[in-house]
């Protein structure tokens, strides 16, 4: 069950680290500001060094190009850790692609050439080793048991109604307040003689949308509508049952109760489908995550290349 602690301790979500190269963020670090000296062998230096052979200036100038739009160059350049975080991702990219081909996967493309292979291998063979760190289902029916007790509160249901209303409008200013209320009170009236609830809704209302539907809301807790309507609906007790008229910032509104749900537990039979997916999905991302980080970390950076290709290329930029 040891799994199961990991999982927990992850949070969450573990979050899915980029499958291709992971997009550069502005960072708040300060920018390179010193003109190192200029490269011995332009495009051939090595600036890092991954578990899958060297990275180049080249190498990494043609993968900017194609991943960072011209406009954000200048600041991609400019600042140190952006640069730093796009190397070890891409020697990270470039190490889980060859994992994956020496494991046999194939792209979903099989055209797909360049930085696109490379992305869509590397999606495959995290998927594949995140699927495999997910446990049997006689192990996640446990996870999820262990937490539907855990946390009861998440699995309550509140107390729901089902309404249906008539919404007559007031002027901005309120200034028919008096004439709408009794307009108001001698439909009530109607209702309360035997006229049709949904007839009227239909050629009186001024919710347009609930007039089609002879005035019926879906189903709704407390704390879904405005104050007004969840008082007047919550407080009739029988299907049938007529509110007063209810001024609320729609206008005023007469409500019927159609229908009423208790609040109740979800069974783990019904959050169970959902506990488990929540466990398996989780795993997966956190594995993925892992290995993802566990390469980049493994990508060694020459300090002073990388400084230099930065310089070039900022001044470049702002050409």
């Amino acid at each position: 069950m040891h799994w199961i602690h990991s999982l927990r301790r992850a949070g969450a979500d573990a979050g899915l680290l980029a499958l291709a190269l992971v997009a550069w963020a502005p960072s708040s670090a300060q920018a390179a500001d010193a003109a190192p000296a200029p490269a011995a062998a332009a495009g051939k230096t090595v600036v890092a060094t991954g578990p899958a052979g060297d990275i180049t200036e080249a190498q990494l100038e043609a993968t900017v190009e194609a991943l960072v739009p011209q406009k954000d160059r200048v600041l991609f350049w400019g600042v140190k850790d952006n640069v730093i975080r796009f190397v070890r991702s891409l020697g990270a990219q470039q190490a889980i692609a060859a994992r994956a081909e020496q494991a046999g996967l194939r792209p979903a493309d099989a055209a797909a050439q360049g930085l696109k292979r490379q992305q869509e291998l590397v999606k495959a063979y995290l998927d594949q080793q995140g699927q495999a760190a997910v446990p049997d289902t006689a192990a996640l029916e446990r996870y999820a048991l262990s937490e539907y007790r855990a946390h009861p509160e998440r699995y309550a249901v509140p107390a729901q109604v089902r309404v249906r209303h008539i919404v007559l409008p007031l002027a901005k200013d309120g200034s028919d307040d008096a004439a709408v209320k009794a307009r108001a009170e001698k439909l009530l009236a109607e209702l309360r003689g035997g006229a049709d609830f949904a007839a009227l809704a239909k050629a009186q209302s001024a919710d347009a949308a609930s007039a089609q539907q002879g005035g019926e809301m879906p189903w709704f807790a407390r704390g879904q509508m405005p104050a007004e309507l969840e008082a007047a609906a919550f407080a009739l007790k029988q299907p049938g049952a007529l509110s007063e008229p209810v001024k609320t910032p729609s206008g005023y509104q007469i409500i019927e109760l159609l229908e009423t749900r208790a609040q109740r537990e979800l069974s783990f039979d019904e959050v169970r489908p959902t506990l488990e997916k929540e466990a398996r999905d989780r795993l997966e991302s956190t594995e993925r995550g892992r290995l993802w980080t566990d390469e980049q970390d493994k990508v060694k950076i020459d300090d002073d290349a990388l400084q230099g290709l930065m310089y070039r290329n900022a001044a470049a930029a702002q050409r």
